[in-house]
């Protein structure tokens, strides 16, 4: 298959004397000169190491700040967005490639620029500590860990006597580690306790630490389920449980021994595809704002706001028609060349767009 193995080392840490630490964190890829793999020691109380991989594939990480950009619509410009859209140079900017797919990145970079220019907006930190009981004696403890982990990695890798001691050494600091968080957490959950109890029952603040305790503890998103026999399901596994034993019935399908139909062969081919600018704009107005924005971070608002600009711009209809020609990738790019070069008729190319496109819909269908 091409597979490569790029974790060369050990990555599950026994505790116990005598036990072989084992490679059993795998990664496997057909390009592994793009991937680079670094091992660190296990996180928390696992006895399994960190595993990370860098793709120079990965895209950017935009959001390594723990921040998250806030749009104050009600305080928009529409008017001058607007104008900026009617008046913009779509096809010089954003079609010069023939792939759709950058085509359609190019449009959302404007679109996204200008947002930045006539919508206020503030980046504001998300969330808050993940660990909050986290104190510097567990960073120490820590600390600690992770030096005799690297300590025992660099003696294995070498070969060297003090392996033995340099492992014991590693599981005493892991064992220390693990002490020193459930230490942290019970002082946490102590001192919660007191000030819980300190304030009046029924207060504001009584109740503002309550919510803020609770919010820690996860809660089902599904009511509690009958089982058959009557028993209520409370837990996740149990409900997932019930979950798949009820889908595993309800596909067990008696067939009768039945033979399964003959389809007639159909010759028709799938007629032109038409793409109106009424049709583009009807379909930006009925966008539902209360949706989360897309992969492009282009947010629904701004799409039904513009969508007389946008949907009557012969751009955007340029690339919902390139979208259905088959031009996709660099796969499909082949593709249409090959069957240019053997007919160079433009009815070819519109056969081989209406096939694609015929099958795409099929997939989906």
């Amino acid at each position: 298959m091409g597979l490569s193995q790029l974790v060369k080392q050990a990555t599950r840490v026994p505790d116990v004397v005598g036990h072989t630490a084992n490679c059993l964190d795998l990664l496997l890829t057909t390009d592994p000169d793009r991937c680079i793999v670094t091992v660190s020691s296990p996180i928390g109380t696992s006895d399994h190491c960190l595993v990370k991989s860098v793709s120079t594939f990965s895209p950017p990480d935009c959001d390594s700040r723990g921040e998250r950009r806030m749009w104050r619509y009600k305080s928009a410009d529409w008017d001058e967005m607007r104008h900026f859209f009617a008046s913009y140079p779509w096809q010089q900017v954003c079609f010069s490639s023939e792939d759709p797919s950058s085509c359609a990145d190019a449009i959302s970079d404007v679109v996204r620029q200008a947002m930045e220019y006539y919508i206020p907006y503030s980046d504001v930190p998300v969330g808050g500590s993940a660990h909050p009981w986290f104190n510097a004696d567990c960073a120490e403890a820590e600390k600690r860990k992770h030096s005799a982990f690297l300590a025992w990695a660099d003696a294995r890798d070498r070969k060297a006597p003090d392996l033995s001691s340099k492992k014991r050494a590693f599981n005493h600091a892991a064992k220390s580690y693990k002490k020193a968080l459930r230490r942290a957490r019970f002082d946490r959950i102590t001192h919660i306790g007191k000030k819980l109890s300190a304030q009046p029952s029924g207060s504001r603040a009584f109740w503002s630490l309550a919510k803020s305790v609770e919010a820690n503890f996860c809660r089902p998103t599904l009511p509690p389920l009958v089982k058959p026999d009557g028993i209520l399901a409370h837990t996740a596994r149990e409900k997932a449980g019930l979950f798949a034993s009820l889908f595993a019935h309800n596909s067990r399908l008696d067939t009768s021994s039945a033979t399964p139909p003959s389809l007639p062969h159909c010759d028709s081919s799938m007629s032109e595809v038409r793409i109106r600018n009424k049709e583009v704009l009807r379909a930006l107005c009925r966008l539902d704002v209360n949706k989360a924005s897309g992969p492009d971070g282009v947010p629904a608002i701004v799409l039904k706001a513009c969508a007389p600009e946008l949907g009557n711009t012969p751009e955007i209809n340029d690339l919902l028609y390139m979208s259905i020609s088959g031009v996709t990738n660099s796969a499909a790019q082949a593709t249409i060349s090959s069957t240019i070069s053997k007919d160079s008729s433009s009815s070819s190319l519109y056969k081989l767009s209406n096939s694609m496109y015929s099958s795409s819909n099929n997939s989906k269908t």
